[in-house]
């Protein structure tokens, strides 16, 4: 596998429908929020329940990756939050840095990437993944968000049973345990399999139209920080992933580890917004230094993401 082969078949896809989304914004005046409603509230509610009930992976291994999410999230929030505090990096830029460090954009932009570079297995390894991460995002998310928590950071958790992507864990969950899962070829999981198909390209047709309503400052001033993350995050998920055991399958650790290489996701900027903006400091507020993050990462993990996928799939690396 060589990297322009890598390329080709895994990242220029990815890039080339997130442009067309990027395109018809900058063409259209395009609300992006009802494309994000229809594709959280039906297209990935159907690709989890499809992907979870036809999933080969076993009970053990979806376990691991679990516990796997769990811990790259802690131990990217504490590496990152020790390497800030090192640099001497304030408040509220620290908290931003910590939530991109450890929150990655596993889900409109690592499911597709996924797929394309390992196919059904890398789809619901990402399913999983975001799965266990939504949980994590809504509860020590919002705490590092918000620093403390408070009344809104308490109340907030909540916001976690509004997602349908609960409900459809918890379904397939029940249809796998009980043993009554639908044809897979029958017209209900034909259908629920249709409809999770095409979230691939929508999703990434949101990235690209949320990339382009991004207000874009000094960019400069987030070299470092998007490095470190670059950097840190797939090193910290091939830690994580060699110290449970590749979690009984090879394919499984490489997708987690390129899921955890993946751009900064949009969810931290949500929770800046929400719980921790405050007042510009030297000219720039917390998610305008967060959304710059966020440019920056998704424009660099072209090349990583290429050159991670080369090693990840010739067997370099795991």
């Amino acid at each position: 596998m060589s990297l322009v082969s890598a390329f080709t078949s895994a990242i220029l896809p990815i890039v080339s429908v997130m442009a067309l989304g990027y395109l018809l914004a900058s063409v259209l005046d395009v609300a992006v929020d009802p494309l994000n409603t229809v594709a959280l509230y039906l297209f990935l509610p159907a690709l989890i329940f499809h992907s979870i009930v036809t999933t080969t992976l076993s009970g053990g291994t979806v376990a691991r990756i679990f516990a796997g999410v769990g811990l790259f999230v802690v131990a990217t929030m504490g590496l990152t939050e020790l390497v800030d505090r090192l640099l001497g990096v304030p408040e509220p830029y620290r908290s931003a840095d910590v939530l991109a460090g450890a929150l990655p954009n596993a889900g409109f932009y690592g499911i597709p990437l996924a797929e394309f570079a390992f196919g059904d297995v890398g789809r619901t390894t990402a399913v999983i993944y975001i799965t266990a991460q939504a949980f994590l995002m809504y509860t020590l998310g919002i705490y590092v968000a918000s620093r403390g928590g408070g009344e809104a950071g308490i109340g907030a958790v909540k916001e976690i049973f509004r997602l349908p992507l609960v409900y459809a864990i918890f379904a397939a969950g029940i249809v796998r345990f009980l043993g009554v899962a639908p044809p897979t070829d029958g017209t209900f999981m034909s259908t629920t399999r249709l409809v999770g198909d095409a979230s691939i390209p929508l999703m990434l047709v949101i990235v690209g139209i949320q990339l382009y309503g991004l207000e874009y400052g000094n960019v400069s001033r987030v070299i470092r920080p998007s490095a470190v993350k670059l950097v840190l995050a797939p090193l910290a998920g091939l830690a994580v992933a060699l110290g449970l055991g590749k979690f009984g399958d090879p394919a499984v650790a490489r997708v987690f580890v390129l899921l955890c290489a993946t751009p900064v996701a949009l969810i931290p900027l949500a929770l800046t917004l929400s719980y921790s903006d405050v007042a510009a400091r030297e000219g720039l507020s917390a998610s305008e230094y967060l959304t710059m993050t966020i440019f920056v990462t998704t424009i660099a993990s072209v090349p990583v993401l290429t050159v991670l996928i080369t090693l990840l799939r010739n067997g370099a690396v795991l």
